[in-house]
């Protein structure tokens, strides 16, 4: 059965002070509409007329969200939410409390159930606190500032919200906390200023309850995941009346974090300045109004030959007549006018040296009101000499560039300027104005080669080389590419690179020329190497030749003379018939030798027909199966290549027949890009590449396809057959 909401409000109104329980049930927008006599008494509510009162006019300003998210959770969630709220009575009450979503809706709205507790009946720790530290309590949590509370073991007794902010942490889990002296030791990470650990019986507080007096100290606090944080701790003993010994210690704690930062940055920064003003070649300077050094850096001093004397000394009778006659009446009118001065000045030295200085005076505020000015001179005197030295080495150029024939060009790596003569703009094709920077020259180098003189020229300085070289080409104003010999040379001031100078030579004729010999060059050797395949089979032929008519008209007429022999006796005949035999066995193997060393052009057949023939006269013994496939223009072959491919084919059909035991093999021939391919393939027994020897047909072909710039490659396995590959360029 559905309790009723009155039936709610009658059972809250009946509960006994004496329960500990403060009951309320408010609306969502935290409206009282009814609550028990124990928190009626607790903060001073009226009995009657609970909807003029609003929880959050009783709770504290910092508590107001955490309270709408728990009424939110309950509304969206269903499910209840603990909290707690400081509400006031007089002071704040920290109470704990129990958000409940009730089924019932007011004026609909969403109703709830606040369950409170306070916080004497919650919190156990520390049960007989001294009546002090309770007055502390009601103090701390009205401060500002961050303070906490330690009984007499360190144990914490109350912390205030700032102070929990400070350390990182929430009240809730300080208030869960036990054995603080062994968290210390063993989970926290909380040591010294200068980052030493230190032992929590050394702290501030830990001794200034021993000792009685108060302690304080700097505490650097790794907290969880929480930044890094610097805290000031200031701990006082409090002592009851007639004790020795304090019975609680209260210590205020103040975030120092960002002051030490930013003191760490001051002293990193004055350090920086002291540590520039030293090593700075500048002359630098500060005068007060009444003409005395304030400070002056280690140029300055050294430049004047000053001592640390005269430091906050008058600084005029320290200085040369020259230089107080060029600057005294320039500190004056800076200090009546307020407005700095820039000027170009030359002093002359008691030696009769001269210098011209770059000078800047101008006004500067001093922590004590007085007036200040500061000074900064630059030497330029070894400027003006460089300067000069440039001009006339430039002018010197220009003289050279005119009575040269050779193409010049020089680059200011400071402005980025370009010269270039009018040899080299003669060259190239292009007028002076068309004449850019190094963009524009670059921008016209050949795209394969930009990079590389881009890297190169990158390179020298990058490394304080003196000279590089490159070859590249260039498009030139009517849209050719010249080759381009690139030679330059860096000149260094002071270790930095202010200028390279080099020439251009124009080897394009040059470059054709060795081109064209090198073509020559690659014909006369091809040439040779037909002449050399056409001899070859030229004498190979011949033998053949005088192996079929000579030798085995020879051996035939031998045999004719061994059958006219008349034997006598079976073992006689034997011999006769053996002889025979051999002489029939050599006469067929020379007609075999001779036919493979007679080359195909010159029996009156082109590639095609040859390897179709040796595959039909293959196919006649029935011994394989082979197929042929070709897709190419062998008429584009010279006879060398032709004779050269026949013989690799001839040859690996040899190899197959001899020693693979395959069953089937294919020949393909085809041409792909500029190359011819020839491709053999069986699916004998196979062998393995690496414990096999390269014997003699397999070293023919090697040679033969590497004497045309071609090669072989071998795919083979025991088992797998084996595939030959031979590639070659068809020209």
């Amino acid at each position: 059965m559905k309790t009723s909401l009155q039936e709610i409000k009658t059972i809250i109104q009946a509960t006994e002070i004496q329960s500990g329980l403060l009951l309320a049930i408010i609306d969502e927008e935290g409206t009282i509409h009814s609550a028990n006599a124990r928190l009626q008494r607790l903060l001073h509510m009226p009995s009657s007329r609970y909807d003029q009162r609003n929880i959050f006019d009783l709770v504290h300003p910092s508590d107001y969200e955490s309270l709408q998210n728990g009424i939110r959770t309950c509304k969206n969630q269903g499910s209840p939410y603990s909290i707690e709220l400081h509400v006031k009575n007089g002071y704040y009450h920290p109470l704990r409390w129990q958000v409940y979503g009730l089924s019932h809706t007011i004026a609909d709205k969403a109703v709830f159930l606040c369950v409170g507790t306070e916080k004497e009946t919650t919190d156990h720790k520390n049960p007989h606190q001294h009546s002090g530290v309770e007055q502390y309590q009601l103090v701390i949590e009205s401060m500002n500032e961050g303070v906490f509370i330690q009984d007499a073991a360190g144990e914490i007794i109350s912390m205030n919200e700032r102070a929990a902010d400070i350390l990182g942490t929430t009240t809730d889990r300080i208030r869960q906390l036990q054995n603080i002296k062994n968290l210390w030791k063993t989970a926290w990470k909380i040591t010294t200023e200068e980052g030493r650990d230190i032992a929590f019986e050394e702290t501030p507080f830990m001794k200034a309850l021993r000792s009685g007096v108060v302690q304080d100290g700097i505490l650097r606090i790794h907290y969880h995941a929480s930044p890094e944080r610097l805290v000031s701790v200031k701990s006082k003993p409090l002592f009851n009346p007639g004790d020795q010994l304090p019975f609680s210690v209260v210590s205020s704690v103040v975030d120092v974090t960002q002051q030490h930062r930013l003191a760490s940055k001051m002293k990193e920064q004055e350090a920086l300045f002291h540590s520039f003003m030293k090593h700075s070649p500048n002359l630098a300077w500060v005068i007060d109004e009444e003409e005395k050094l304030v400070f002056a850096n280690q140029a300055f001093r050294d430049h004047f030959h000053l001592q640390d004397s005269v430091m906050d000394q008058a600084i005029v009778p320290y200085l040369p007549k020259s230089v107080i006659n060029a600057l005294y009446k320039k500190h004056k009118d800076v200090l009546a006018t307020g407005k700095a001065i820039n000027t170009l000045q030359e002093m002359e030295l008691a030696d009769g040296s001269t210098f011209m200085f770059h000078v800047n005076i101008f006004p500067i505020e001093g922590l004590t009101g007085k007036k200040m000015i500061g000074g900064h001179a630059i030497n330029l005197a070894e400027k003006y000499a460089v300067e000069k030295e440039l001009r006339e080495a430039h002018d010197r150029l220009l003289l050279l560039t005119r009575a040269t024939s050779d193409a010049v060009w020089e680059w200011d790596m400071r402005t980025g300027h370009i010269f270039r003569n009018e040899k080299l703009m003669e060259m190239i094709g292009y007028q002076q104005y068309d004449s850019q920077g190094l963009a524009w020259w670059f921008r016209r180098i050949h795209p394969e080669d930009r990079d590389r003189v881009s890297d190169k020229v990158k390179d020298v300085t990058d490394n304080a080389l003196h000279s590089w070289e490159d070859e590249y080409r260039f498009k030139c104003a009517d849209g050719i590419y010249k080759q381009i010999h690139d030679k330059g040379f860096v000149v260094y001031e002071n270790g930095l690179p202010v200028k390279m100078i080099g020439t251009l030579h124009d080897v394009s004729e040059i470059r054709e020329l060795q081109e064209k010999l090198l073509e020559e060059k690659k014909q006369r050797q091809k040439e040779i190497s037909e002449i050399m395949i056409s001899v070859q089979e030229q004498e190979r032929t011949k033998i053949a030749y005088e192996l079929h008519d000579n030798v085995n008209q020879i051996l035939s007429a031998a045999k004719l003379f061994i059958d006219l022999l008349k034997t006598r006796g079976k073992e006689q005949r034997e011999i006769r018939d053996k002889g025979a035999a051999y002489l029939n066995m050599a006469i067929e193997e020379i007609r075999k030798l001779s036919k493979e060393m007679v080359a195909p052009q010159l029996k009156g057949k082109g590639l095609i027909q040859s390897i179709q023939a040796l595959v039909d006269d293959i196919h006649f013994t029935n011994a394989i199966r082979i197929q042929f496939f070709h897709e190419c223009e062998t008429e584009l072959l010279s006879s060398g290549k032709t004779i050269t491919l026949f013989r690799i084919v001839q040859e690996q059909l040899k190899n197959i027949l001899k020693y693979s035991q395959a069953t089937d093999a294919d020949i393909r021939l085809y041409c792909r890009s500029e190359m011819i391919t020839l491709v053999v393939a069986d699916n004998g027994r196979g062998f393995d590449p690496r414990q096999t020897g390269r014997g003699i047909g397999l070293s023919n072909i090697y040679e033969r396809a590497r004497f045309y710039h071609g090669t072989v490659d071998l795919e083979t396995a025991p088992g797998k057959g084996c595939v030959l590959t031979v590639m070659m360029p068809l020209k």
